[in-house]
């Protein structure tokens, strides 16, 4: 029973569209009660059964339908009076339609039950039902013609009953069906819409929860306004129709404009969307924070992109601890290089020093030659930083190298702070490590201490002795080209050159390392050259009958007064007519032998297309002909396609200070031979 009362009585809700709904279908409803009038009293007329009567019983019937229609608010109530009036018509249309067609005439109780249905309320249908059913009985008992036109039974009237019985839970149902289909569809609606919410709801409330920001782009990227409460924490507030580019731009100018120059490339179709979305930029930086962008496409149903999913991810304490992770590695790498050759590092440690300040004191307004200046001393420093294992200064360094290449002006003042930030960083690392006073260090190796043995025994002057003590504070050459070749063999596993055959031969020369430390920071450019450019790889070489392991040789000689370092490597040689091709593209003479040389060594020449961590910038070379120029030194290049390529610098004789050609005059046949032996007296 309760389950056929919730069938049959409507919730008690009346939304908007149904109110509109039954507000028009009463109007026509009243309409359609006023038009029985002029058609019953013709009924009547044709049927001579009281016209008069037929148009005053109608008006009669109409005064019920207008007083609801004009004094209810509730459109439903309207609806069920006109109910209990229609199956009045159809008693008053039986009633004047007495003769042959009386009978016919109890198919309008059944055509208005149905058209009630429209009311989209059982209800209405109902009272229809128990109107006719109570009309037909009081009428068959207390006036029987006028509902039949001959003597009917009980059992008659029983059958007419039993035809309404079937059409009116038909028409319930269809009422219902109706209300609950087409007028409750805003009920539906809304409730399918509760259920979005309120699932919207929960999925706001998870995104709001994580760290993790997401965000929907359309194809003109708007950001939708469905999106992680952490989206508007990180960048503020997101006006309405707001692209994402317009959002970043405040932020980090240079990733908004990638953004917006990568998506004509995601639009066009013309690269893989793979590709094209990887030119989208990965990451931006928002104050401190740094967050990581990743995109993910939601296409239609050809195919075609319809929107972007953007997951915004804050890896700001992941990048902060990965570098924490990767500077005490590298502090292990510096202990261990300061155990094995710690004078090398001091002398890296000091011109870094130099470097370092010069970057972060660069003025903000350069000449192109200062800027050019800029970029050799981030090369020199990277250069050097890589291969003292200092990888996140080398890397900073080549962003900061990256930046001056494609915008073509000097990085903004927190940029180069960050390298110098960077430093202090080491600085005090190698302060606990060294100390503050490691000038005041002196190492000598057995060599040196059985040199001076020798020389006490062999009863050498007191001004010999002076001068071979003196010379502990020159650099042995031998310990730096060890170092340097040392470098090349960790230069070479990084590159996948293999293992190189390296020999060193440095005819027991000595110099004064603060003289000389700025050449050897820079020489090592040419090094990295010969293992980059010129060395190929074990399988190239193994290909044209090459030993698969590359060979380069580094000495230093006094030759016709002059000192000189060579460096020859059995590579690939120089590629001249690639030299020439650059130097004629900047508008560099590449005419002669001398010209291609000079070409060679002009800041930003390079026979690369693209630029590395090692080399690929052409600033290296230029830094080391400045380096070698300011000791009044020269150089020479040659080189054999497929053999091989030497590079010579000479450096006058008088570069050297007094006291280191004192102690090679003296010393260096002895330290580069055998041991004295003691004098014999005359």
């Amino acid at each position: 029973m309760k389950s056929l009362l919730g069938h049959l009585v409507l919730p008690k809700e009346i939304t908007p569209f149904e109110a509109n709904y039954l507000k028009r279908m009463n109007r026509i409803g009243i309409i359609f009660f006023y038009l029985h009038l002029p058609i019953f009293t013709l009924i009547a007329w044709l049927n001579e059964t009281g016209p008069a009567t037929a148009a005053i019983w109608s008006a009669i019937l109409l005064v019920g339908p207008t007083l609801a229609y004009l004094r209810f608010d509730n459109p439903r109530r309207i609806s069920m009076t006109y109910g209990v009036t229609a199956m009045c018509f159809g008693a008053l249309l039986v009633h004047i339609g007495q003769g042959p067609m009386q009978i016919e005439m109890h198919f309008y109780f059944f055509a208005l039950i149905a058209a009630l249905s429209l009311y989209g309320n059982p209800m209405v249908n109902v009272v229809a039902a128990v109107t006719v059913a109570l009309h037909h009985a009081l009428f068959w008992v207390y006036l029987p013609e006028s509902v039949f036109n001959y003597d009917a039974s009980v059992w008659v009237v029983a059958v007419h009953a039993a035809f309404v019985v079937v059409e009116t839970p038909a028409a319930c149902f269809i009422s219902r069906s109706f209300f609950d289909n087409v007028i409750g569809l805003e009920r539906i609606v809304r409730a399918r819409t509760d259920a979005l919410d309120a699932k919207n709801r929960e999925m706001r409330l998870v995104l709001d929860n994580v760290r993790q920001g997401f965000v929907t782009l359309d194809r003109d990227r708007v950001l939708a306004n469905e999106r992680s409460a952490v989206v508007d924490r990180w960048f503020g507030d997101i006006p309405a129709g707001a692209t994402l580019d317009a959002v970043l731009a405040p932020h980090d100018a240079n990733a908004a404009m990638t953004l917006e120059l990568g998506w004509d490339m995601v639009l066009d179709g013309f690269l893989p969307l793979e590709v094209a979305l990887d030119a989208l930029p990965s990451e931006v930086r928002v104050d401190e924070r740094v967050l990581e962008l990743a995109y993910r496409p939601i296409e239609g149903a050809n195919g075609e992109l319809r929107n972007l999913l953007v997951v915004i991810t804050d890896v700001t304490e992941a990048r902060q601890r990965a570098r924490a992770e990767a500077e005490q590695r590298e502090i292990v790498r510096v202990f261990e290089r300061i155990v094995t050759d710690k004078l090398g590092f001091i002398e890296f440690f000091e011109e870094g020093n130099a470097l370092v300040q010069r970057i972060a004191d660069f003025d903000d307004a350069p000449d192109a030659t200062a800027l050019a200046l800029l970029k050799r001393d981030l090369h020199t420093l990277k250069g050097n930083a890589g291969l003292f294992g200092i990888n996140t200064l080398a890397e900073r360094c080549h962003a900061l190298e990256n930046h001056i290449v494609e915008v073509g002006r000097a990085p903004g003042v927190a940029e180069r702070r960050a390298i110098a930030e960077r430093w202090e960083r080491l600085r005090g690392a190698i302060k606990n490590l060294i100390g503050d006073d490691y000038h005041g260090t002196l190492e000598i190796d057995d060599a040196d201490y059985d040199a001076l043995l020798d020389a006490v025994l062999a009863g050498r002057t007191a001004g010999e002795l002076e001068t071979l003590v003196r010379g502990w504070r020159l650099e042995p050459m031998k310990r730096r080209l060890a170092r340097i070749a040392e470098q090349a063999r960790a230069l070479a596993a990084r590159l996948g050159k293999g293992e190189l055959d390296i020999t060193t031969n440095c005819n027991g020369l000595r110099l004064d390392p603060a003289r000389w430390a700025h050449f050897w920071q820079a020489f090592v450019h040419v090094v990295r050259n010969a293992v980059d450019h010129g060395v190929e790889h074990p399988d190239e070489r193994a290909e044209v009958g090459k030993p698969r392991a590359g060979r380069i040789e580094i000495h230093t000689a006094m030759a016709d007064d002059a000192f000189v370092v060579h460096i020859t490597d059995d590579g690939r040689g120089v590629d001249w007519d690639r030299i020439s091709q650059k130097a004629a593209a900047m508008g560099l003479p590449a005419d002669s032998e001398q010209a291609l040389l000079d070409a060679m060594f002009t800041d930003g020449l390079t026979t690369r297309d693209a630029a590395s961590m090692v080399s690929g910038r052409g600033v290296g070379m230029g830094a080391v002909v400045q380096a070698c120029r300011d000791l009044g030194g020269s150089v020479d290049v040659r080189s054999e396609p497929g053999r091989g390529t030497t590079v010579s610098f000479r450096f006058p004789v008088d570069e050297m200070s007094e006291h280191a050609r004192r102690f090679h005059d003296h010393w260096r046949p002895t330290l580069s031979g055998r041991h004295l032996r003691p004098r014999v007296a005359a």
